[in-house]
């Protein structure tokens, strides 16, 4: 048997390394696509040295971690977090670590944390120098020192909100000057892309065109526009089309953000979505989506509101709702007569007000229940207490999901931020998403194939250079897993659980988790700038 090794072959029992870190007997799945193989790999500093067959390399002054036979992949990319301020908060990662995830991107769904005004006094400390400002943005991110690789794009909820608060009309010439202005300066200065939130306040007000002019900066960038679009039920394949015209203003390079069927009247329209995206990938667009691999999607309470009352920014609703009781009656009426959604399958996940705790993992129904009262009227009681809770809504279909995660062109993401261990509650997804984006998936494609979509995919499509594939040259950001066992024990009554399988985490080259609890474990990741 014979290996390529810097590009000479050289025969097994041949080499002889001095490394700092060694791998033997892993079951090598390298981020490419190909088949695995028993192999033994070095690590030297921050980059893989050598790949060879098992047992080749040799011993000889290196820190060896016996792989016992399981598998060695490329650290997985969580391609649609909310991260930005947790990376910040909590750069242990605890979340994201414990299930492989070795580089995190945020600024989805048109939400940039640099632009934004910030509540929280202990990160207002951190970020009070950066507001609309990339560069400074991403040195805060660089000295928290997080375990993971930090990514972000720039997202256009923030930018309108910073240029023009939360009106209802077009940008003047000149507010359009200083959103192009903003965005350039993020693209210049690292950013990997720009993101849209159409469902959200205040990019709702966007547009077409607006998007378009925009999306008109990442022309020959080689960035990709990754979007929530305009809606994901009742005008999905309208949404999807309107996501490829604005792509296509760019770099022709698009990400649908979490893609679904949203709501059982829209589930049949699964086919129709998929030949929009193929037909568009036909002509050439590179075209990509992301999905996390639950049924519940997450997002605000405030989601159910009936217009006019989506159009009031939180702060506003909020303050309407504690100081005005005709107001809460009638907010209350309407959501009883307008809001079309299963209060059963609405859950309570996560929120900054310690008030909503208790109701953490219960439904509306059973909330309703415990205060006696209709869902609407409970549901008004919480967004009255200050901030719009996390709400989990059951909206999807098992079997779209299975298809959707059977697609090659399907990468991970997660739609969460960072959680610790020792949290309050929140979506499974946030500890669950790689481990079982992988077990549903592998039902339909072999594992070399679905840990590609996990690593190398979304490295390739975010323009990270030299990640995401175990080969020598490569950043060393690996897990060693056991794939026949990889799980998450996670649910809606206790989210905050580490993923089973994960035996150990390295985010170049270094060791960031490891299920051994008594292991000196560092902070490795680095914050990367796209340029």
């Amino acid at each position: 048997m014979s290996a390529i090794l810097n590009g000479r072959i050289r025969k097994k029992g041949e080499i002889e390394f001095m490394e700092q870190l060694l791998f033997t007997d892993v079951r090598l799945v390298d981020g490419s696509g190909k088949a695995s193989f028993a192999a033994d790999v070095a690590v030297k500093d921050d980059r893989i040295a050598e790949v060879a067959p098992a047992g080749t390399l040799k011993k000889t002054g290196s820190s060896v971690v016996d792989g016992k036979g399981l598998a060695l992949t490329p650290g997985f990319v969580d391609v649609h977090s909310h991260s930005d301020a947790r990376m910040i908060q909590f750069p242990g990662g605890d979340s994201k670590i414990s299930q492989g995830i070795t580089t995190d991107i945020s600024g989805n769904c048109g939400f940039s944390q640099y632009l934004a005004d910030v509540d929280d006094n202990d990160l207002e400390e951190h970020t009070a120098r950066c507001r609309g400002n990339f560069s400074a943005y991403a040195e805060v991110v660089e000295q928290a020192q997080g375990a993971m690789n930090s990514v972000h794009l720039c997202g256009h909820n923030s930018l309108r909100e910073y240029v023009m608060g939360f009106v209802e009309r077009k940008p003047s010439f000149e507010e359009m000057r200083q959103m192009k202005e903003l965005l350039a300066d993020a693209l210049a200065n690292g950013a990997a892309g720009f993101s849209s939130g159409l469902v959200y306040l205040p990019g709702r007000y966007a547009d077409t065109e607006e998007l378009k002019e925009l999306a008109s900066l990442l022309k020959g960038t080689g960035k990709p526009y990754a979007t929530h679009i305009r809606s994901e039920g009742n005008t999905l394949l309208e949404s999807l089309e309107e996501s490829i015209e604005i792509a296509r203003a760019g770099d022709s390079n698009l990400v649908v953000s979490h893609f679904k069927t949203s709501g059982e009247a829209n589930w049949h329209k699964l086919d129709a979505a998929f030949e929009i995206i193929e037909k568009a990938q036909e002509s050439g667009m590179d075209i990509l989506a992301d999905r996390y691999p639950y049924v519940y999607s997450c997002t605000t309470l405030s989601i159910i509101l009936p217009e006019p009352y989506n159009k009031l920014d939180n702060p506003t609703l909020c303050g309407r709702l504690k100081n005005d009781s005709a107001f809460r009656k009638e907010l209350a009426e309407a959501l009883k007569i307008r809001c079309t959604r299963d209060w059963s399958r609405i859950l309570i996940v996560d929120s900054m007000s310690e008030k909503h705790a208790p109701w953490f993992g219960m439904s509306m129904t059973q909330i309703a229940g415990k205060m006696n009262c209709h869902p609407a009227e409970a549901a008004v009681t919480i967004l009255a207490e200050g901030v719009s809770p996390g709400a989990a809504f059951g909206t999807m279909c098992e079997e779209n999901l299975e298809r959707i995660l059977s697609k090659p062109y399907v990468m991970p993401g997660s739609d969460a931020n960072i959680r610790a261990y020792t949290d309050g509650g929140t979506h499974p997804r946030a500890f669950g998403t790689m481990p079982w984006f992988y077990r549903i998936a592998a039902k339909h494609d072999t594992p070399e194939s679905v840990i590609r979509r996990m690593s190398a995919l979304p490295c390739a499509k975010f323009n990270l250079a030299n990640r995401g594939i175990i080969a020598p040259g490569y950043f060393a950001d690996l897990v060693l897993l056991d794939l026949d066992n990889f799980s998450s024990p996670a649910d809606y009554g206790y989210p905050n659980q580490k993923a089973r399988g994960v035996e150990r985490v390295y985010v170049n080259g270094q060791l960031a988790y490891a299920a051994d609890e008594e292991m000196k474990i560092f902070r490795p990741g680095r914050m990367l700038r796209i340029k």
